[in-house]
C-alpha cells in the first residue's frame, strides 16, 4: 500500500515563500508551488497511523531500537550489513500469548503505530496478550541500507528483500529472546505492507502463522486506469454528482481554453502559472497536480474527521454551486492554490520542478529524501509494481489524453535512468505478478480486507480464496479505514463487523495448534 506522511495537497496553511514575478519572466526565477512539490504525494499507498481517541496514558512502554541487517539476502559472497529500526512493546504480553508484527511500508515508521488507542493491532495485542514489534521497511524513516539514494544503491530495494529482511528479524528476534520457542507470529500491514503481509505468509509459512492484509494492491499493473475511475465514483457517491460535473467542468475549460493564445494566457493567469504550459510532459504534470486533492481525499476519506482534507465532502465544498465553466475554473483554482492563490504571484509548475527533486539522491535531516518518501516509492513503482494512476481512459471528471502511462515512463526514465524504458517496467511488472500469485496466491491463515471506495481496491484481493484465506469488500470502507483504533461512537456498521471478523478469526488461528486447519470463520 499505495505514502505517506502524506502531505496535505491543499495549501491552506503555510507555502513555499513566493516571490513577485509576471507571468513572462524565465520560469527559471519563480518559486515551485507547494502543490507542485505534492504532486507524487497520492501516488503513495502510505498508511499514516492516526493520532490516538484518546490522549496516552502513559502505559505504552514502546522501544526504538536497531538490529543488523544483511544488506543482499540473494548474494551469499556480500557480507554488507546495516542498521534495520523496529520499535518494540511487551507490557501488554501474556505468558503464551501471540507475537504481532507491523509490517513498515514507504515512509518512516514511529512508536505511535504501538501506542494505545492508535490501531487496530494495539486493540487486539489487548485482547491477545501479544507482544508487538513494529520494523521499518528498508530505504525508509532511518533504516539505511546504503548512504544514499542513487540508482546503484536503491537496487537493493525491494519487496523480496523487505520480504528477507523480515524473516531475517524473525529469526534475530527468536535468538535475543524476543521470541520464545513455539510462540505464533501474525504478521499485519496495510496498502503494500499488506502485500508483504500475505507475501510473507506465502514464503514463509514455518515462520509465520497468519497475516492481515488490508488494502493490499496485491495485482501489480501499470497503467492503473480504474484508480481515478474509484476517485470519480466514490466523489459522487459521497458528496454528489455536483461534485463530479463541476470539477469536470472546470478541467473541461482548461482544455478548451488552451486551444487559443488568450486562452491561455487565461489559464495562466488564473493557475498563477510562471512556468511554460505547452509541453505534453508539462500539461501532463499540471492535470496530475489538479487531481491531487481528489485523490488524496477519496483515499484517506475518515467520515470522522468532516472539516479535513482527508474528507470527501470537505474537499468538494470548495467545488459547491450551480457554477459556470470558468466560474468552476476559479474555484478549482482557489481548492489547489489556497493561501498562494495571489495576484501578480505566478509559480513553477512545469514537470521539470518536479523530476528535479526527484533526482536529489541525498537523505535529509529526518532520514528521508527531499520529497519525502517519493525518490524510494517511486523507484519501486518504475522496478516493480507500476501503479500508475492515469486518467488515460474511464469515466473521471479529469480530462482523457493527459496524464497517461507514458508520461510515468518518461518519468523513470529521467528520474532512475534510461533503462528505465517502458519494456523494462512492463517486465517488472509481470515477474512482481509471477512471483508473488498475483490475485490467487496459494495461502492460508491470511485475511483480506478492502474498501469500496478506496481507489487503490481493484488491485485486491476482493473475494474468498479459500475456506481459511478469507476476504472482505467494506462497503464505504476506505484505504486502510480497518486498520484505525475501533471507535463504537464514529465506526460504520461494516467497519465494526470487519473487525468482527479479523478478531473471529484470529481466534481460530491461534487457538488451534499451529499445525492444523482452522477452518472457516
Amino acid at each position: 500500500m499505495l505514502v505517506l506522511r502524506v502531505a496535505v495537497l491543499l495549501l491552506l496553511g503555510a507555502a513555499t515563500a513566493p516571490s513577485q514575478q509576471t507571468p513572462i519572466e524565465s520560469a527559471d526565477k519563480v518559486p515551485v508551488l507547494e502543490a507542485v512539490r505534492n504532486r507524487f504525494d497520492h501516488r503513495l499507498l502510505r498508511f499514516v497511523p492516526p493520532p490516538p481517541l484518546v490522549p496516552p496514558t502513559g502505559r505504552a512502554q514502546v522501544q526504538e531500537l536497531y538490529m543488523d541487517q544483511i544488506l543482499d539476502h540473494y548474494n551469499p559472497n556480500d557480507k554488507r550489513t546495516w542498521k534495520q529500526r523496529y520499535f518494540a512493546r511487551s507490557d501488554l504480553y501474556q505468558p503464551g500469548g501471540p507475537v504481532f508484527i507491523f509490517i513498515g511500508g514507504e515512509g518512516q515508521e514511529s512508536a505511535g503505530s504501538l501506542m494505545d488507542y492508535t490501531l487496530f493491532i494495539t486493540y487486539l495485542a489487548e485482547n491477545f496478550g501479544a507482544k508487538t514489534y513494529d520494523l521499518e521497511h528498508r530505504f525508509y524513516g532511518k533504516s539505511h541500507p546504503l548512504p544514499d539514494l542513487t540508482t546503484a544503491s536503491l537496487q537493493y530495494l525491494s519487496a523480496d528483500q523487505a520480504l528477507a529482511d523480515l524473516a531475517y528479524f524473525i529469526e534475530y528476534l527468536t535468538e535475543t529472546g524476543g521470541i520464545v520457542q513455539g510462540q505464533q507470529i501474525v504478521v499485519f500491514g496495510g496498502s503494500y505492507p499488506g502485500n508483504l503481509a500475505a507475501w510473507a505468509r506465502y514464503k514463509y509459512p514455518h515462520l509465520i502463522r497468519a497475516a492481515i492484509s488490508s488494502s493490499a494492491p496485491v495485482h501489480a499493473k501499470a497503467d492503473f486506469i480504474e484508480y481515478m475511475e474509484v476517485v470519480g465514483r466514490s466523489m459522487t457517491t459521497k458528496a454528489g454528482q455536483w461534485c463530479f460535473d463541476n470539477v469536470k467542468k472546470a478541467t473541461d475549460r482548461i482544455v478548451q481554453l488552451l486551444q487559443t493564445a488568450a486562452g491561455y494566457q487565461q489559464v495562466r493567469d488564473t493557475f498563477r502559472v510562471g512556468s511554460d504550459l505547452v509541453a505534453k510532459l508539462d500539461l501532463d504534470a499540471f492535470f496530475e497536480t489538479l487531481s491531487g486533492p481528489f485523490a488524496h481525499a477519496v483515499q484517506y476519506n475518515r467520515d470522522s474527521t468532516p472539516q479535513s482534507t482527508s474528507n470527501i465532502k470537505y474537499i468538494c465544498s470548495f467545488m459547491s454551486g450551480n457554477l459556470t465553466p470558468d466560474q468552476a475554473m476559479a474555484k478549482l483554482a482557489n481548492l489547489v492554490l489556497g493561501k498562494n492563490n495571489i495576484p501578480g504571484i505566478y509559480y513553477d509548475w512545469s514537470y521539470r520542478s518536479s523530476i528535479t527533486g526527484l533526482q536529489n539522491t541525498a537523505y535529509t535531516q529526518d532520514g528521508e529524501g527531499i520529497y519525502g518518501s517519493s525518490r524510494q516509492w517511486i523507484y519501486q513503482t518504475c522496478s516493480e509494481f507500476g501503479y500508475y494512476q492515469t486518467y488515460s481512459a474511464g469515466d473521471t471528471p479529469f480530462p482523457k489524453g493527459f496524464y497517461d502511462v507514458s508520461y510515468n515512463y518518461q518519468l523513470c526514465k529521467d528520474v532512475y535512468g534510461t533503462s528505465f524504458d517502458k519494456d523494462e517496467i512492463n517486465a517488472a511488472v509481470k515477474r512482481t505478478n509471477l512471483f508473488f500469485g498475483d490475485r490467487a496466491p496459494d495461502v492460508t491463515n491470511v485475511f483480506f480486507l478492502n474498501g469500496n471506495i478506496d481507489p487503490w481496491y481493484p488491485l485486491g484481493i476482493l473475494g474468498n480464496l479459500s475456506r481459511n484465506a478469507p476476504a472482505v469488500l467494506i462497503d464505504g470502507g476506505s484505504h486502510c479505514a480497518d486498520m484505525d483504533y475501533p471507535n463504537a461512537m464514529n465506526d460504520s456498521p461494516y467497519i465494526s463487523a470487519a473487525h468482527t471478523k479479523v478478531f473471529d478469526f484470529l481466534r481460530n488461528v491461534l487457538l488451534e495448534e499451529p499445525n492444523s486447519d482452522p477452518g472457516a470463520i
